[in-house]
């Protein structure tokens, strides 16, 4: 090959490159506006309270004032944060204008252990705290383990209820089964693995609704680590062994809520089951509703959150649905007949 041709085939060749360069698409680079003066929220922090009795009583509010107090109970061994695991609705939330309060409880997260503590001491706790907030009236709702929490707290103060949500919620066992005939020992060495592990913890099936939620698992597992790590307690089982033990023995009087009661159920839950929702419709005075959801299992604490949003904020007549890929809140009566003709239950989300 010549010397020319080599000059040719390289000029050629950049004048190829610069005419692809040129062609290619620009970086996207966005024009500064107004830019932002203060900062944004990375979710409620951790408040403390010290009470009279020298107590310190740590929870979150989402601080809206004026907005539909709603009292959150997370599920067995959950710190005062779990409740930012339902904020994947948190625009429906705000929408609807509920202000979510909950109330940590004893050994996990940020309060330490006090022996002796039970039912009767959360109560008071969670009735200080809504004293401290100015707070009246409330929505309270219990997830899983938080069920026997919330019965005694509602039959505390029943006065005050605007209405009562048992989301797959536990009741108490009966004091002769095998777990309440255990050694505190024994039952340590039963829960340590998995309050040791948070991945195992909060480890949802593979075919899970959860895994829908983007980040949801992540999130789950920083609770965990909260709950059984965030003080250097390093995995201590003792608060969980005390809470398993805690749900031996009867359940609160409720004879005396009369707020609405609401209860969700899946037929296909192995950790709460249907005898459960059922003692729940025996003992409020008034039940709602009872919204059972056939095939499902314990994670309709999450695939159905924005059905209980719908709830708490007074819109029990309506049906969340996805109506021709558009999220609609429908009413009851409309939604057997949307769904034999291709809707879908809860927002259009769970579809994808």
């Amino acid at each position: 090959m010549t010397r020319f041709r080599m000059t040719l085939l390289a000029l050629l060749s950049c004048a190829g490159l610069a005419g692809a360069a040129q062609a290619a698409e620009p970086p996207t680079v966005a024009q500064i506006g107004e830019i932002q003066g203060e900062f944004d929220s990375l979710g409620p922090a951790v408040q403390s309270l010290t009470l009279a009795n020298g107590r310190t009583v740590h929870f979150i509010d989402t601080g809206e004032a004026g907005w539909r107090p709603v009292l959150f109970i997370g599920g067995t061994g959950t710190s005062a944060r779990a409740f930012g695991m339902t904020e994947f609705l948190k625009t429906f939330r705000t929408q609807l204008k509920l202000r979510f309060i909950t109330v940590e409880r004893n050994g996990f997260g940020d309060t330490p252990t006090i022996p002796g503590w039970g039912y009767a001491d959360y109560a008071g706790e969670v009735k200080a705290v809504l004293d401290h907030l100015g707070v009246g009236q409330f929505a309270g709702l219990a997830i899983s383990g938080g069920g026997p929490y919330l019965a005694k707290v509602v039959a505390t103060m029943p006065e005050r209820l605007i209405s009562v949500h048992m989301l797959a919620a536990g009741t108490q066992r009966p004091a002769g089964a095998e777990v309440c005939k255990m050694a505190p020992t024994a039952l340590a060495a039963r829960v340590g693995p998995s309050v040791q592990n948070p991945q195992s913890w909060w480890g949802f099936p593979k075919d899970s609704p959860t895994h829908k939620i983007p980040g949801f698992s992540d999130r789950a597992y920083e609770e965990g680590a909260r709950a059984f790590f965030i003080r250097g307690q390093m995995g201590d089982p003792a608060p969980q062994v005390a809470e398993v033990l805690r749900y031996c023995g009867p359940v609160a009087d409720l004879s005396a809520v009369q707020a609405p009661a609401f209860i969700y159920q899946g037929t296909a839950d192995r950790q709460v089951t249907m005898e459960s929702a059922e003692y729940w419709k025996a003992h409020f005075p008034k039940v709602a509703r009872m919204r059972i959801y056939s095939g499902e299992g314990h994670d309709i604490q999450y695939r159905h959150w924005d059905q209980l949003l719908l709830d708490v904020a007074g819109y029990p007549e309506l049906t969340m649905l996805c109506v021709n890929g558009r999220s609609s809140a429908v009413p009851e009566r409309e939604a057997d007949g949307l769904l034999k003709a291709g809707a879908s239950v809860g927002i259009c989300a769970w579809r994808k």
